[in-house]
């Protein structure tokens, strides 16, 4: 297997978003990993998902709340996921094309993604609270601890909008796009939160398999981490650098290779099967041929080089297209689901 060099707590720092009010998950975790010797990233990949922040993936039992859920709801369960992980790429695709716009890179286009993906999180948020017959949310949500969690997200969400609707009026200070590449990771955080949450509340017979429900969450999960490292690598060597930020972008790019590796491979230990059909198949074999195109860019960007303007927006571009067309597989995952 791949990727046998990288070490638990670089793994673990790398994907955190949900920012765990105790560290104990975390502290569990790496116990569990140190006990069985597993240096692997891929396992790693694939349980931090389940294993960090509020809630854990649950057993397929039918509690009394999971009964009350209707049947609209049920068949609404791919959708509701899939729109809730939507909003964990745009956390950071909008950090992503604020920071390219700042850097004057196909302003274009980045004001564009800008614009528009500001407009959708707030689509989405909206819908998974209030329904939304365009988006195929059939029902407003009445669930009290998953109204909790769309409520914690909005309120992180506001303070990086009025910033974000600053740049978009052209009239953002310094200080505003600071705030947009340096408090992303809450939004981040409490989207994954939603999501956990929602996993949660459709995990039962009923709706859809807990198997299906992982696969839809980890392949959209493969959307922001595109749109995380493109954010990434272009803070790299600004204001707004860390001292974490290569580590981070070194760590982003390990668990988008893991994960597409057990996606497009399957991987049984976790409960990650192989691609249902054939036109899955191809689609993550198509993700994999765009992500190799844009990976020397990466490679060269964490040595330490200096991209020419036309690679920079090669790599913004490249990322961009490699989350679309990951994207599309979200959407298959989520129709082999529905046809199961």
């Amino acid at each position: 297997m791949l990727y046998n060099d990288l070490s638990t707590f670089e793994i673990l720092k790398a994907f955190r978003p949900s920012q765990a009010k105790s560290a104990d998950p975390l502290k569990s975790l790496i116990q569990i990993i140190k006990r069985n010797s597993m240096k692997n990233a891929l396992y790693v990949a694939l349980l931090l998902p389940f294993s960090l922040g509020a809630t854990a993936i649950p057993v397929l039992a039918q509690t009394t709340e999971q009964s009350q859920i209707s049947p609209a709801d049920q068949e609404n369960a791919q959708e509701r996921i899939n729109l809730s992980g939507k909003l964990r790429m745009l956390s950071q695709r909008i950090p992503s094309a604020a920071c390219h716009l700042n850097h004057n890179i196909d302003t274009d286009s980045s004001s564009a993604l800008l614009l528009g993906a500001t407009v959708e999180f707030e689509k989405i948020l909206t819908a998974l609270e209030f329904g939304d017959t365009e988006l195929n949310i059939q029902n407003a949500e009445t669930r009290r601890k998953t109204l909790v969690r769309i409520q914690e997200l909005r309120e992180t969400w506001e303070p990086l909008k009025a910033a974000v609707d600053a740049v978009i009026g052209g009239a953002a200070s310094d200080a505003e796009f600071s705030h947009i590449l340096a408090e992303n990771l809450p939004v981040l955080g409490a989207a994954q939160l939603l999501v956990e949450e929602l996993v949660k509340q459709y995990s039962n017979p009923n709706a859809v398999t807990r198997a299906s429900l992982m696969l839809i969450d980890i392949s959209g999960r493969q959307r922001m981490l595109t749109q995380k490292v493109s954010k990434e690598t272009c803070i790299l060597g600004g204001a707004n650098t860390t001292p974490d930020t290569v580590s981070d972008i070194e760590g982003t790019i390990r668990i988008f290779e893991a994960s597409l590796e057990a996606l497009r491979f399957g991987m049984p230990a976790v409960g990650v099967g192989p691609p249902p059909n054939a036109e899955i198949s191809a689609g993550l074999d198509g993700v994999l041929t765009d992500w190799k195109s844009v990976k020397p860019l990466l490679t060269e960007v964490l040595g330490g080089g200096e991209l020419s303007d036309d690679d920079n927006i090669l790599k913004f571009q490249q990322l961009n297209i490699t989350m679309a067309n990951m994207n599309a597989v979200v959407g298959m995952y989520g129709a082999a689901t529905r046809s199961d």
